[in-house]
Formats: structure tokens, sequence, C-alpha cells
């Protein structure tokens, strides 16, 4: 789909996110794509007013992450297959309640709107939000949790500034210590040789990767409320987005058999069975494929 591709590559990711709940719903449930750009105008003029944000410092951040959590009411959930609405972009701006990346999503798309430089974050278990504050002796800083990483080295180095990473919860805006984030590192990835955690995994994801990992959010959510044939639709942009991806092949097949397509679904299992013969699946897949009927129904 060449207009989330391009949304994708221009790095508009509540654009992105819309365009693809707006697919993946289809014309049933039609999206106001242009109304909620709207929306996130009026929040980020409010975000000016309420916050009196006039540059994006540490102490307009705090306010501003007040303003999110507090005045529009913003909240999170775990539970990522729990609702549609919180998984559906334009849902989560409806509700203002949403998962941990579709929260990141909207966070961040409001904060560039205001001057901040906020990434989204794959953390392990938890998607996250990094901003970028230049500290001087008198930043606001204090009492912030920041973890001080050096920024110099992915930019020009200021005289008498310093870079520092402040890394934000979406759920609930709260900002993480490094120890906080050590512990939530290592209460997921538990068997590694090291000893602390990889600066990898601080680093920004990519655009495409956080429309990814909001996709399959989306195909779980659909597929959790028995809306298959929207699921079937957020598989498809899913597979646009990684052809070679064996297991949304597989994750099609399964939905395909579900709507009664059995000759399309063999297609999608027999690429899984070839792609991945060691999976404990593609012995049960491959067994299942032999005793489907293909027949076509009779029509009277």
């Amino acid at each position: 789909m060449q207009s989330l591709e391009q949304a994708i590559q221009s790095n508009q990711l509540l654009y992105a996110g819309l365009i693809a709940s707006q697919h993946s719903v289809g014309d049933g449930m039609p999206v106001n794509v242009r109304e909620c750009l709207q929306q996130l105008n009026r929040w980020s003029n409010r975000a000016k007013h309420f916050a009196h944000i006039h540059q994006p410092d540490a102490n307009a951040l705090k306010r501003f992450i007040q303003f999110f959590y507090r005045e529009l009411a913003f909240s999170g959930t775990h539970n990522q297959g729990d609702s549609c609405q919180h998984s559906l972009m334009h849902e989560v701006m409806s509700y203002r309640s949403g998962t941990p990346v579709t929260l990141a999503i909207v966070f961040s798309s409001l904060a560039k709107r205001l001057g901040f430089k906020v990434s989204c974050i794959n953390f392990p278990g938890h998607f996250l939000l990094r901003c970028e504050l230049t500290h001087t002796a008198d930043n606001g800083l204090a009492g912030l949790p920041a973890v001080l990483a050096d920024c110099q080295s992915n930019r020009q180095n200021t005289p008498g500034s310093q870079g520092q990473y402040l890394f934000i919860d979406p759920l609930d805006g709260r900002v993480l210590s490094g120890d906080t984030l050590e512990k939530m590192y290592f209460s997921v990835i538990e068997d590694i040789d090291n000893e602390s955690m990889p600066k990898e995994a601080l680093e920004p994801a990519s655009s495409d990767e956080v429309i990814v990992h909001m996709l399959n959010q989306i195909k779980a959510a659909l597929i959790n409320a028995k809306r298959y044939e929207q699921a079937l639709r957020a598989i498809e942009l899913l597979i646009t987005l990684c052809p070679n991806n064996p297991y949304e092949r597989r994750d099609r097949g399964v939905l395909l058999h579900e709507l009664q397509c059995p000759q399309l679904a063999i297609i999608d299992y027999q690429y899984f069975i070839r792609q991945c013969p060691q999976d404990p699946a593609a012995t049960l897949l491959a067994h299942q494929v032999k005793h489907m009927n293909t027949t076509p129904p009779v029509m009277h």
C-alpha cells in the first residue's frame, strides 16, 4: 500500500498508524484520518497554552507529560489483546487509551509538534519512549531520573552543553531510572552471558518496526474479537511490509482456513512448511494439509 509506505518512509508514525487502522477495518467502519490529524493539531495548541511550552527543555517536558496523562487523560493497558480500541489508532485517539506502542506513537507525534526530540524504543517486553535533552547548569533535570547516556556521539558537540536521555513509560508517563531499565530488561532477557544491559536495547526503533509492531497487535486484537476478515486485512499489510516473513504467511493461512478458503490456506501452509521445516508447527500443519478438504462446495 503506497500511502502507508510513504508515511513510514517520511517518519509520520501517527499518519502511518491511522492508514494501517483504516485499511484493517475496511469500508464498513470508516476512519476519518483527516479529523484525527486535526485533533493532534488542536492538542498541540492546547499543550502550548496549558503547559506554557516555549522551548523543549526538561521543565517543559514535565509539564507536557502532565498535560498528556492528566489534562488529556491518556492511559494504558498491558493486555495487548484486550480490546481493538487499544490497538486501532483512531480508537486510541477517541478513547484515549492504548497499549505501550500505540500510546508511544501518539505521545511522540504530539511531542515532536512541540519541538521535543522523542523516539520510540522497541524495548524487550515493553515499548518505551526516549527523549533527548540538552542540559546546561539550570535546565530542570533536577528530580528526574535521567539516564546519563552520552548523546554527543550522535551529533556535533556544543560548547557548554551535554546530551542526556530521559526514558518514559508510555503507559503512565513515568520517567524511568537506569536501574529500573536494567530490571525490566533482565526480567525478560534472562539467559545471556552479559552482566549489563547492552546499549542497543535503548536505541530508537525504525518507523517500519514501530508500525509492524502495532499491526501485529491489531491482528491479535481482531482475531481475539473474531473479526477474521478484518484480521486478514491487517495480515495483508504485514505481508506487504514483511514479504519474507513465513510466520505471517502461516497466520494468513490459519485465517483463510477459518474463512473457508482451504485452497488458499494450503498455499500459505506449504510456504511456511518449506521455509521453517524445523518449527514444531510445520509438522502439525503438514499433517493437517493432508486431511484438508479442498473440494469446492456444490451449488444447488
